[in-house]
């Protein structure tokens, strides 16, 4: 829930509102975290399926390295 109030002007009157808060209720609050809380865990799987797909290339490479060194001998 938002919160309001009001700033006195310089000649002493109640000048434009001010909002304090998100305005969103309770409910609202809460879906929008789950959703970010969404997001980010899929961010987060999508990194791990880089790095380890990044790893296993980083494996076929040195096994290709090995390959080569022992038929050059």
């Amino acid at each position: 829930m938002a919160l309001e109030y009001k700033v006195r002007d310089e000649s002493g009157g109640l000048g434009a509102p001010v909002t304090i808060g998100s305005g969103l209720k309770l409910d609202e609050q809460v879906a929008s975290f789950g959703e970010q809380l969404a997001q980010e865990k899929i961010k987060g799987i999508q990194k791990d399926l880089i790095i380890n797909s990044l790893g296993a290339t980083v494996i076929q490479l040195k096994l290709e390295v090995m390959a080569l060194k022992g038929g050059g001998a």
